[in-house]
């Protein structure tokens, strides 16, 4: 069971702090991150509880009583990648039991080369070791397993955070008045002030003394997704050092300047919502282009690419859309983030030839998904990608489009961090990487 997921937790110096509602209220602002399930952990007089359940936060905390008061809450929303999906009991935060405490933990990330599902697999190498306290069997996990996990700790009276030595996955802090805050992204910190970003191989503590560094890894090095880039982080998101927005802009600038077509004022330029429109803006802004949001996404269609199954997101394209009824005369360019299975862009092309386009041109600011990805990118099966054993005119004839045009890998590192992890993209691991039997 492999998971690309959202966490989301809260400690207050102040013991008689309600941080459940905030919590929740962040789970709300990462549900782009999992659809399938969500929960919290918090404990009340040293007594842990637990509240998961299967769907969205708003759904599964409809009629959730916050009226409790507790100091520190972790909470979590899920997208499992691999395995059985929309199960109740692997939804998280999942209980650990050990002769040092008990725990709850919430994980975001994949561990590869392993049998079952990846987060039972850290709580039982948490329960088997040896050392009699936290700081050390902690250390003695990041050393041990090398990626991909960013981590949150309940135990009674602390909450630990664990980012791999890779930073494969984001993780931030947060700080307002004597309350500390955990998010996946920037975006979801609402009232929090920004802190910083927890660092690849960095392990801290939130307790009555505060935020403390227990540990930083000196093989460390940041390897962090590049598709969290371009499709999974909020625009107004912030990591590592990168705007999103920024990241987003910069390669529509790039896509618009290997731009080869002999343009003319019929040319329209339109973004797919959500993550393609604001590349399709600076692209437009770079050529002097109209831009034309002839595309919104139904409000009442969450993310496609995380659906469990290629039935459930086929059927979902179908109702993501709405379309103008004005494009009659007009050459297209149509700009996504990214095409894998091509389903949301067969949709989207068959509507726009129907509506009147003359030209239809696909322009994608990122490399083709051209294998799986071992770290959270719901892609197991390399024959269901567009681009498999397909040259780029076998492409445009498939989407039944007049040209497609993407960017390549090298396009990216000089845009986003240059080590970031692109195995999606380019096909190759990263050899710092390496992938062990672990115990």
């Amino acid at each position: 069971m492999k998971e690309k997921c959202g966490l989301f937790g809260i400690y207050s110096k102040k013991p008689y702090k309600n941080c459940i509602k905030e919590v929740i209220n962040g789970l709300n602002l990462l549900q782009h991150r999992g659809q399938e399930g969500c929960g919290i952990s918090y404990n009340i007089s040293g007594i842990p509880i637990v509240k998961k359940g299967i769907g969205l936060v708003k759904d599964v905390f409809n009629e959730y009583s916050t009226n409790n008061y507790t100091n520190m809450c972790i909470g979590h929303v899920r997208y499992s990648t691999s395995g059985e999906k929309n199960k109740y009991g692997d939804t998280q935060p999942l209980y650990g039991k050990t002769n040092i405490g008990d725990f709850y933990l919430a994980h975001n990330g994949n561990i590869p080369n392993i049998e079952g599902h990846d987060t039972k697999y850290l709580i039982s190498f948490l329960e088997n070791n040896t050392y009699d306290n936290w700081n050390e069997r902690l250390i003695n996990l990041i050393e041990t397993i090398p990626c991909a996990y960013c981590l949150l700790i309940l135990t009674d009276t602390e909450i630990y955070i664990i980012r791999d030595r890779f930073g494969i996955r984001p993780l931030c802090l947060g700080y307002y008045n004597d309350d500390f805050c955990i998010s996946s992204e920037s975006s979801a910190l609402h009232k929090f002030n920004h802190l910083r970003d927890v660092s690849p191989g960095e392990i801290c503590k939130l307790s009555n003394n505060g935020l403390e560094r227990v540990y930083l890894s000196k093989r460390s090095k940041l390897c962090i997704c590049a598709f969290e880039f371009i499709y999974f982080l909020k625009p107004n998101s912030f990591t590592d050092g990168y705007i999103v927005e920024d990241v987003r802009k910069n390669l529509g600038i790039t896509l618009a300047k290997k731009e080869d077509l002999l343009l003319d004022p019929s040319f329209k330029v339109v973004g797919i919502p959500n993550s393609g429109i604001i590349s399709a803006k600076s692209y437009s802004e770079f050529l002097k282009l109209d831009y034309k949001q002839f595309i919104t996404k139904n409000k009442n269609v969450n993310r496609t690419f995380i659906l469990s199954t290629n039935e459930e997101r086929q059927k979902a394209c179908k109702e993501k859309f709405i379309f103008s009824k004005n494009i009659s005369g007009y050459k297209i360019i149509v700009i996504d983030d990214t095409i894998v299975r091509g389903n949301v862009m067969t949709s989207i092309v068959h509507k726009l030839w129907e509506m009147g386009a003359i030209e239809i041109h696909i322009r994608i600011p990122a490399p083709p998904v051209i294998s799986k990805c071992q770290f959270g990118i719901d892609i197991p099966n390399e024959q269901e990608l567009l681009v498999t054993n397909r040259n780029n005119e076998q492409i445009k004839n498939l989407l039944n489009v007049t040209s497609i045009r993407y960017l390549n890998c090298k396009d990216l590192d000089n845009i986003i961090p240059k080590d970031s992890y692109k195995e999606c993209f380019s096909g190759e691991m990263d050899n710092d990487i390496t992938l062990l039997p672990f115990y």
